[in-house]
Formats: C-alpha cells, structure tokens, sequence
C-alpha cells in the first residue's frame, strides 16, 4: 500500500473506518435491492471479484461483525433488509433477517474462495 498515491491511501483508510453496519447497508443497496434472486446477486459478486476481492472482503468482515453483535434496537436488522435491501422476506423478524444476512455473508465466502 506505500506504493499508492497518498489520495489513494487516505481513501482506503477512509473506507477501512466505515462502520460495519453502514458497509452492510450499502450492500444491501447496491447489490440486493435491484436483484431479482440470489442467483442474480451471486453473478454480481463474481463478477466483482474478476476485477478486485478487496471490496468483497472488506463486506464480508461488516457482515460478520454485524451478525455479532447486531443493531440493540428491535426490528433493526428487519427493517435494514426490507428498506435497503428492498428484500421481502418470509419471516420478517430480526431473527428471519439475520438468517438472511448470514446467506449472503456465506456467498461472499463462497465467491471469495472461487476467486482465490
């Protein structure tokens, strides 16, 4: 990373200190949300991964750090992936959507093995 611009390198930095919950949420955004089905979101991080798996890292250690110690408040996982995720789940619960978050967490292991 020496080797890097210092724009570069603060910026890294920058995204390296985003809180977790936030990392997930914009995951939840940008790749859930539009996605007709997992298999769509699958094809998505492949094919991010062609390109670079830091960011693919990078939320899937915000994953597993929420799935750890999840939002206090009631409903929040719930409403994370129902609002951001724009992902109706069959049980609606914090419980149904760690479940689901945990899913996703597990495919991003799944494309990062595959990509090495």
């Amino acid at each position: 990373m020496s080797e890097l611009p210092e724009s570069l390198r603060a910026r890294m930095r920058e995204q390296n200190a985003e809180p977790a919950i936030d990392v997930v949420r914009n995951f939840l955004g940008f790749k859930v949300a539009d996605a007709e089905d997992l298999d769509e979101i699958r094809a998505d991080l492949r094919q991010t991964a062609q390109a670079s798996t830091r960011k693919l890292r990078r939320e899937l250690a915000a994953f597993e750090a929420v799935l750890a110690d999840p939002p206090a408040a009631p409903g929040a996982l719930a409403r994370m992936v129902a609002w951001e995720g724009n992902w109706v789940l069959e049980d609606s619960s914090d419980a149904g959507a760690a479940r689901f978050l945990a899913q996703l967490a597990q495919m991003l292991r799944e494309v990062l093995d595959e990509a090495g």
